[in-house]
């Protein structure tokens, strides 16, 4: 740890000009001196904090996974496909306030993360199969291979893509004294169309080999927006769906997620589709879900607010916008107030789960996972929103950006179960 706080006191001093490290200068660098920069001084800053971290102890931490590599014809027993744009190396650094008023690390957390790797952990952790396709980095890069030693798993069946000169990012997040402080990161660079492309068919092909496997309530999904920056031209994540749907019709049912929209164009490039059934669920936060609603033209900008929009509000609203989208689904979670899903014939409501939290960050994608493997077994749309709430809420519950482990799920499920926490049903 001594080694650490060294390596890490000398990063923070050389790019953001902290001679003192406290709680207060930490935070204030942060706000003031790290988020006017550009994004690519950003990367190389997270990239030497990611550095010295793994320098220290990475190599200790790192558990060796064997996965499934090549171009298997078939994949039985896969039913889920998730696609990510952009990788992250999670690491997560505890300070705590010494005597002296100086800060000095007490815990290290260094985990993949990003939308559909988390939720591929999961799956492997709940030994579940699941195809994955995504951007990696480069092949000798010390971060891409922290990244890839602590997420690929036999219950993953990976795709990754890695482009001349792409590195895999990292996110740093700082808890000084229990309170995390604002997370640091840059957005990637611009995909270009070659990438996408690649990204697109590496879709198309494990679909094909899931459907040849014997699969079928086949899902895909993946999160529009994210830390690459939206490019209309290309349409990242619309040009994937038409293209699956184009071959696949309705034979392929997506869960929409969405992060870091950039504006209405974004929201709307996936949810403003033509669809002949409804096969689709979008999953909004609430502040996602009145962005949505606005470019939508179902709400007047400024009409709602994310802090007090009502549970009939959402109600009301979700069934307008199933309806116009002509979607099997809007699930809007909202953090630990718990989740609404609205289908075609019924409302479903579950209150959040009292927990001690001890990280946020990864519950959402754990909900999304939870809610992707009991739809994708089959069960109906009650239970899918009870275990997504339960992964979530475990998530939580862990460390860094851990995510939700079959161990740390039971002694969620004996807090649900004291707490009386079932999904309400209201049909329609």
């Amino acid at each position: 740890m001594e080694a650490l706080s060294t390596n890490i006191n000398d990063v923070l001093s050389k790019n953001l000009g902290i001679s003192k490290l406290t709680g207060s200068s930490l935070k204030e660098a942060i706000t003031s001196r790290f988020h006017p920069l550009p994004d690519d001084e950003k990367r190389r800053i997270n990239r030497e904090i990611a550095h010295a971290v793994i320098k220290v102890v990475g190599a200790a931490k790192s558990k060796k996974r064997s996965s499934i590599t090549g171009k298997i014809k078939s994949l039985p027993a896969t039913r889920v496909l998730a696609v990510n744009h952009v990788g992250l190396l999670d690491v997560t650094i505890e300070w705590e306030t010494g005597p002296n008023g100086i800060l000095k690390p007490t815990a290290y957390h260094v985990d993949p993360g990003g939308d559909q790797i988390n939720v591929s952990k999961v799956f492997s952790d709940f030994k579940e199969n699941i195809a994955l396709v995504a951007l990696s980095g480069k092949k000798e890069d010390e971060i891409t291979n922290e990244w890839e030693r602590n997420f690929l798993d036999n219950n993953i069946i990976p795709a990754l893509i890695r482009p001349a000169g792409v590195n895999i990012e990292a996110a740093i997040y700082n808890i000084v004294d229990g309170d995390t402080l604002t997370g640091i990161f840059g957005w990637a660079d611009e995909l270009s169309g070659k990438t996408v492309e690649n990204i697109n068919q590496e879709a198309l092909s494990m679909l094909n080999r899931m459907f040849k496997g014997g699969s079928n309530n086949i899902w895909m999904v993946f999160s529009a927006g994210g830390p690459v920056r939206y490019n209309s031209s290309l349409a990242y994540y619309a040009s994937l769906v038409k293209q699956v749907k184009k071959k696949y019709a309705d034979k392929v049912k997506l869960l929409i997620d969405f992060k870091f929209l950039s504006g209405p164009e974004e929201a709307m490039s996936v949810v403003d589709i033509y669809r002949e059934t409804p096969q689709d669920i979008i999953k909004p936060n609430a502040e996602e879900f009145i962005q949505i609603l606005t470019s939508s033209g179902l709400a007047k900008k400024g009409s709602l607010n994310k802090n007090t929009i009502t549970e009939e509000a959402i109600k009301a609203y979700a069934i307008k916008l199933r309806s116009k989208y002509n979607l099997l689904g809007v699930l809007v979670t909202m953090d630990e107030k718990g989740l609404i899903l609205v289908t075609q014939d019924r409302i479903i409501k579950e209150k959040g789960i009292k927990i001690i939290e001890a990280c946020h960050t990864a519950a959402g994608d754990s909900l999304k996972a939870g809610f992707l493997y009991a739809l994708s077994n089959g069960k109906s749309f009650e239970e899918p929103v009870h275990t997504g709430n339960l992964f979530g809420a475990s998530t939580a519950s862990m460390e860094g950006s851990e995510t939700v482990t079959p161990k740390i799920l039971a002694k969620t499920e004996a807090l649900a179960h004291m707490q009386n926490v079932t999904p309400e049903v209201e049909y329609l």
